[in-house]
């Protein structure tokens, strides 16, 4: 438990540093994420990589549309 609490934190810390918005916000990202999953067979990892290709891609689209 105390992994996946360690990973969960992490896993926040990371995305805020990378993405360049708050903690609250990213823990919120997070959230969601994990809100349809059981958390206990969540790879982090390659949740923070899904959510990297998710907010890459929708500002991408978002600066096409422009």
């Amino acid at each position: 438990m105390k992994k996946k609490e360690s990973s969960y934190l992490t896993i926040i810390n990371d995305l805020s540093e990378d993405i360049g918005i708050s903690k609250e916000e990213t823990k919120s990202l997070v959230d969601v994420a994990l809100s349809s999953a059981d958390p206990r067979d969540v790879n982090y990892q390659q949740l923070k990589e899904e959510i990297t290709t998710f907010l890459v891609i929708n500002i991408f689209f978002l600066i096409c549309k422009l």
